[in-house]
């Protein structure tokens, strides 16, 4: 099963969410998130995020307000927190595959 790639524009992005240009610019150089398109397109104002980025840049600056912690340590946490959703997908499915051998034995 593929997924389809939505992606958001920059400036779409500052428009919907209600975030400055510039808080976009900081998240971006401290690679809390990447724009799809950073080596080819030539400014900032023509970056694409998928949209899973929305998710990750709420979750920053709610870190940065409710804990006024530098942008260093939000890379960091928000690294960690993408890590702890990856094992958690990939033992979902582990557990997936061992209820179906499972069940293939007891059948």
């Amino acid at each position: 099963m593929s997924e389809a790639l939505l992606s958001i524009s920059f400036n779409e992005l500052c428009q919907l969410e209600g975030i400055e240009s510039q808080l976009i610019i900081e998240i971006v150089e401290y690679e809390i998130v990447s724009p799809l398109n950073k080596q080819q397109a030539p400014n900032d104002q023509q970056w694409l995020f998928d949209t899973s980025s929305i998710h990750w840049i709420k979750k920053a600056l709610r870190l940065r307000h409710d804990l006024e912690i530098d942008w260093v340590a939000i890379a960091i946490v928000i690294k960690l927190m993408r890590q702890k959703e990856a094992l958690q997908k990939e033992n979902d499915a582990i557990r997936r595959q061992l209820r179906r051998f499972v069940k293939n034995e007891i059948n």
